[in-house]
């Protein structure tokens, strides 16, 4: 009998497609760390844990991934991958588990790594693709004995997004943002044919 031990959180559901690569097959679920959930308004992880994509970007992808907005100097890079991260796993996977009142980036989607061992039984790490200031970074549950597991996973998820960089799906979303007076506001945000225009709002809680 072949089992899979589920490390670095928990799950309850599988969402969309399966993608593999690198030994990883990578699938959307529901579900979260081992620390349970929090609303992650600013980095707050010890920075060994968490993978940012702009680790992973060549002078050939920049173009492509890295696009202007209005509201930030930098060119971002979370659009991009808002708009990729479908056109693998589906349309029908989840972008955050707190919408709308406490969705602070594009990206909020659990994922699970599985890996086949030599014994022909499996093990999951699961970690969370999302966003900050539009910017896209990989988080996993803290654990020094995984760093390294979590290193390859980090690079065969972000290789995997940046195979086919121009397969994306349009998208029309939003997330709250601290502006420079240290007040909430919502962002509208609508991507259409590599084409990016965002909306500013004052943000209405229910």
């Amino acid at each position: 009998m072949v089992s899979i031990v589920i490390k670095g959180g928990w799950f309850h559901q599988i969402l969309g497609k399966s993608a593999q690569n690198a030994g990883f097959a990578f699938i959307a679920v529901l579900g979260d760390l081992e620390n349970g959930t929090q609303v992650n308004t600013y980095p707050n992880v010890d920075e060994k844990f968490v993978f940012p994509l702009s680790n992973y970007i060549d002078d050939k992808s920049t173009d492509i991934l890295l696009i202007d907005t209005d509201v930030f100097a930098e060119p971002v890079n979370e659009v991009w991958v808002r708009a990729r991260v479908p056109a693998i796993f589906g349309f029908n996977i989840l972008f955050s588990q707190f919408v709308p009142d406490y969705k602070y980036g594009l990206i909020g989607q659990t994922f699970i790594a599985c890996e086949q061992k030599s014994t022909g039984d499996w093990e999951a790490y699961l970690f969370i693709c999302e966003g900050y200031n539009l910017s896209a970074k990989l988080r996993f549950y803290p654990d020094d004995s995984l760093i390294e597991t979590y290193k390859s996973i980090a690079k065969a998820f972000w290789e995997l997004l940046l195979l086919e960089p121009e397969h994306i799906c349009t998208f029309c979303d939003g997330y709250l943002h601290y502006n420079e007076f240290d007040d909430e506001e919502w962002h509208n945000v609508v991507f259409n044919r590599g084409q990016v225009s965002m909306e500013t709002i004052s943000p209405v809680f229910w």
